[in-house]
């Protein structure tokens, strides 16, 4: 068995390595997702040390900006935009700037201090839609107070860019259109929003349709 020999100078050299640039952008992800502020305030630091990106992204191509947005955390917010993170940096799936985010979730207080630090209202995301386009909340409408009252028709309009108006298409619907997949059924609930809608039968039976990407909808073979 060979005796373990000390190597004075390796020990220094691998003492004195500085950490990535990667790993601080990873990190200040990281804590602006679940962290304190103080927790971004030491990961700021170690980028500025650095000579890194307060706008690098993570693995799933989102920003600390967009991650703080996500999680409506106003101070962190604050501080990375005073730090000089670029509030109209999009992500790398869907093209949304942190202001996009914002007004998707309804974070209004969010949404008004990425506005005073210059956010555009009129970038588009790889669908073509401006945070405007995204402010709307989701709906829904039960039909009335009895057992009984149900609806026998269904009818949708809107944008259809994810398929969330169970027309078949993806285009913009100016006039109310029936939904022919609900035709025979009794409808007692529907709730409509901007990725999917749901529709719950007397029976209660449900339906699904719209965006169902990684089996968001309940339909293992349906990805659409």
């Amino acid at each position: 068995m060979e005796p373990l020999v000390s190597l004075p100078g390796a020990l220094k050299q691998a003492g004195t390595r500085r950490p990535c640039t990667g790993c601080s952008v990873k990190d200040l992800c990281l804590v602006s997702k679940q962290g304190s502020i103080a927790e971004v305030e030491s990961a700021l630091a170690l980028i500025k040390k650095n000579g890194g990106s307060i706008d690098g992204r993570n693995a799933f191509g989102l920003g600390a900006l967009h991650l703080a947005t996500w999680r409506n955390h106003l101070p962190i917010v604050r501080r990375l935009l005073d730090a000089g993170a670029n509030p109209d940096a999009r992500d790398g799936e869907s093209g949304w700037s942190s202001l996009h985010r914002a007004l998707h979730f309804g974070h209004l207080c969010i949404a008004g201090v990425l506005l005073q630090f210059g956010a555009s209202l009129n970038l588009e995301d790889t669908k073509g839609r401006t945070p405007i386009d995204l402010l709307s909340g989701p709906v829904s409408q039960t039909n009335g107070d009895s057992p009984n009252s149900v609806a026998t028709e269904v009818f949708s309009w809107g944008s259809g860019t994810n398929y969330q108006l169970g027309t078949g298409n993806a285009h913009i619907q100016k006039l109310p259109c029936k939904v022919d997949a609900l035709h025979g059924s009794y409808i007692k609930t529907v709730a409509a929003s901007k990725f999917h809608s749901v529709a719950v039968s007397s029976d209660g039976e449900l339906y699904t349709w719209g965006f169902g990407r990684g089996g968001r909808l309940g339909h293992p073979d349906i990805q659409r």
